[in-house]
C-alpha cells in the first residue's frame, strides 16, 4: 500500500508524511446533545458542513528529498459539536501549526492537537471554536460488500469539496504498511486522491463506516485499490485519544528497508515538540533501528507497534538511532530521563590511529547487503568492497566449517592485514558465555599477526561482548565475540582492519547492518 497523498514534487512529497489518512469518533462531551442527536449530520447531501480540510505547516526531513519547509493538507470531520475533529497522524505529528476549513469556507480555524496513535494513523484535533458545530454519528455496524459507501474530502489539496461514489469490496484487508500498523481495514472503491486522508467513508445515512487511510495502484494492470480505517477501530481509539496520546512516541515516521545499503529502521519525518522522542534527543532525519531491543528491519511499521503495544504504561523504552548527519549511532530511552548518547563507533575511537580520508566521505547510496552462502549472515558494505567470499570456513578452528562473510576491496591484502576488510563467523553449538566469549577474542587476536593496544565491552542493543583494539601497523584492527538475540546458542565474531577514516566509518555501518540468524 502507498499513502494517497504521495506525488512527485518536492511539496508533494511534503504533503506525504503529514497526509496519510486516519480518524475515528469517540463519544461526545456534550452528553445532552449527543442522546439527541441535535446537530448532527442524517444525508450525504447535507454532509459538506461537518468536512473539513486540515493545513499543517512545518518543516520534515523527507528520506528522498531531504528537508522540506512548507504546509500539506489533508481532510478531517468533526465528531462533536464542540469541535473534535479526526484526521491522521501523519498530518498533525511534528507540524508547526494547524489550519482548518470547514466545509470549504475561505476563513481558516486554528486547531490544536488532543491526541495522536502513530499506530493506528488516527488523530483528534480540536478546533479553537466552540460551535457548536454539525458533526458526524459513526455506523453501529461496519457494512459487507457491496454495500455502497460515498468518500467525502478535499483532494488534491483543492478547496473544493468533492464526494466520489463506490461500494465496499473487502471487509477485511491487510493494514500493514510502511506508516502505521491498522487492524482492521476496509477495502473499496470510491475513488480518492491525495489529500482524501484523514476524511469519512459514509454510508447512505451519512454515517461513518470508515476512515480514509490509503490507496494502492498497478500500473501495470491499472489496478486501483482504496482502503479506509473501519468504524469499530476508529470510534474505540477515538474515545481514547480525547484523553491523550495511544501508541505513540511522538514521531512522524516512515519505515525503510533499503536491500541495497542495508539500512534498515523508521526514517523520522518530523518529532511532536511536547512528545517523548523529542524528550529523548531523537531528531528529523534520524533512523530509529531498535527499539526495547527489537531490530526494525522489515520495512513496515508491524514491528515498531508491537513494541509500543507491549510496553507498560510508564516502564521506560529503550531505544537506538543512526544518525547521517553526524554519522553516529546513539543510545538512549523513551518516557525516562536518559538522552541520547552516542554509543561505541570505531570512527569516534580511532580516527588519531589511521590516515585521514580524502574527499567526501562514502555515501549511504554507495552501500549494497551481501549475505554468506547460507543465509544466515547480512550486512551492509560500499559497493567499492566487491572482493567477497561468503562460504562457510572454519577460522575458529571449531573442526567444522561455520557459516562465515568475508568482505573487501581485496581479500589478498585483508588477509595479509595489509588492506581494509571484514570477516562475520556464527559460531555454532558455542555456549556464549563471558569465558567463551573472551576465549574467541584471544585465539582470534592470536592469530592475526597484530598487537592487542586495548580490550573493553561492547553493547550496541543487539550485540554485546568483549571487543579489543588492534595495532595492525600502519593499520588498526578490531575484534569483537557476542551474543546475539536473534541467535542465542551461538557466538557471532565480527573482526575488521582499517587503513582510513572511510574504512572505520565502514566498520561502523557493517556492524550497525549486521543480522545474523
Amino acid at each position: 500500500m502507498s499513502r494517497t497523498i504521495r506525488t512527485a514534487t518536492v511539496l508533494a512529497a511534503a504533503l506525504a508524511l503529514f497526509a496519510s489518512a486516519c480518524g475515528s469518533g469517540g463519544d461526545s462531551k456534550d452528553s445532552d446533545s449527543k442522546e439527541s442527536n441535535e446537530g448532527a449530520v442524517t444525508s450525504v447531501e447535507d454532509a459538506k458542513g461537518a468536512v473539513v480540510q486540515i493545513v499543517a505547516e512545518g518543516e520534515f526531513r523527507d528520506p528522498e528529498v531531504g528537508t522540506v519547509s512548507g504546509g500539506g493538507s489533508g481532510s478531517g470531520f468533526i465528531i462533536d459539536p464542540s469541535g473534535l475533529i479526526v484526521t491522521n497522524n501523519h498530518v498533525v505529528t511534528g507540524a508547526g501549526s494547524l489550519k482548518v476549513y470547514v466545509g470549504g469556507d475561505d476563513d481558516d480555524i486554528p486547531a490544536e492537537v488532543v491526541g495522536v496513535s502513530e499506530c493506528n494513523d488516527l488523530a483528534v484535533i480540536k478546533l479553537d471554536d466552540e460551535g457548536p458545530w454539525p458533526y458526524f454519528q459513526f455506523a453501529s455496524e461496519v457494512p459487507s460488500p457491496p454495500a455502497d459507501v460515498f468518500a467525502l474530502g478535499f483532494p488534491l489539496g483543492d478547496p473544493e469539496y468533492t464526494a466520489t461514489k463506490g461500494v465496499i469490496s473487502k471487509a477485511e484487508a491487510d493494514g500493514e504498511s510502511n506508516w502505521a500498523s491498522v487492524a482492521s481495514v476496509i477495502e473499496h472503491d470510491a475513488n480518492i486522491q491525495p489529500g482524501n486522508s484523514g476524511g469519512p467513508l459514509v454510508n447512505d445515512e451519512a454515517e461513518v463506516v470508515g476512515v480514509n487511510y490509503s490507496s494502492y495502484s498497478n500500473d501495470s494492470t491499472t489496478t486501483q485499490q482504496f482502503f479506509a480505517i473501519n468504524s469499530e477501530l476508529a470510534e474505540k481509539v477515538t474515545d481514547e485519544l480525547q484523553d491523550g496520546d495511544e501508541l505513540s512516541i511522538g514521531v512522524n515516521g516512515t519505515a525503510v528497508a533499503d536491500e541495497e545499503s542495508g539500512l534498515a529502521g523508521v526514517w523520522v519525518n518530523a518529532v511532536d515538540a511536547g512528545g517523548p522522542a523529542k524528550k529523548a534527543g531523537v531528531l528529523p532525519g534520524d533512523i530509529i533501528t531498535n527499539l526495547n531491543g527489537v531490530q526494525l528491519d522489515s520495512g513496515s511499521m508491524e514491528e515498531y507497534c508491537d513494541v509500543l503495544r507491549s510496553a507498560s504504561e510508564g516502564d521506560a523504552v529503550s531505544i537506538r538511532v543512526l544518525r547521517f548527519d553526524t554519522s553516529e549511532e546513539l543510545e538512549g530511552e523513551l518516557f525516562s530521563d536518559k538522552t541520547l548518547e552516542t554509543t561505541y563507533s570505531f570512527a569516534t575511537e580511532l580516527a588519531d590511529e589511521v590516515e585521514q580520508s580524502s574527499g567526501d566521505p562514502i555515501p549511504a547510496s554507495d552501500y549494497v547487503t551481501v549475505q554468506d552462502a547460507t543465509g544466515r549472515i547480512s550486512t551492509g558494505i560500499p559497493g567499492q568492497w566487491s572482493d567477497v567470499d561468503p562460504s562457510s570456513q572454519d577460522l575458529l578452528g571449531l573442526g567444522a566449517p561455520q557459516p562465515t562473510l568475508m568482505a573487501a576491496p581485496s581479500l589478498a591484502a585483508f588477509n595479509s592485514d595489509s588492506g581494509p576488510g571484514i570477516v562475520v563467523v556464527v559460531a555454532d553449538g558455542v555456549e556464549p558465555s563471558a569465558e567463551n566469549l573472551a576465549l574467541v577474542v584471544d585465539s582470534f587476536v592470536e592469530g592475526a599477526g597484530c598487537t592487542e593496544s586495548e580490550r573493553g565491552d561492547f553493547d550496541n542493543g543487539s550485540l554485546v561482548g568483549p571487543l579489543a583494539l588492534l595495532d595492525c601497523s600502519p593499520n588498526v584492527g578490531v575484534v569483537l565475540a557476542a551474543q546475539s538475540a536473534s541467535a542465542p546458542g551461538s557466538i557471532v565474531l565480527f573482526a575488521g582492519l582499517a587503513q582510513t577514516e572511510d574504512d572505520l566509518a565502514v566498520l561502523d555501518q557493517a556492524v550497525s547492518a549486521l543480522s545474523v540468524s
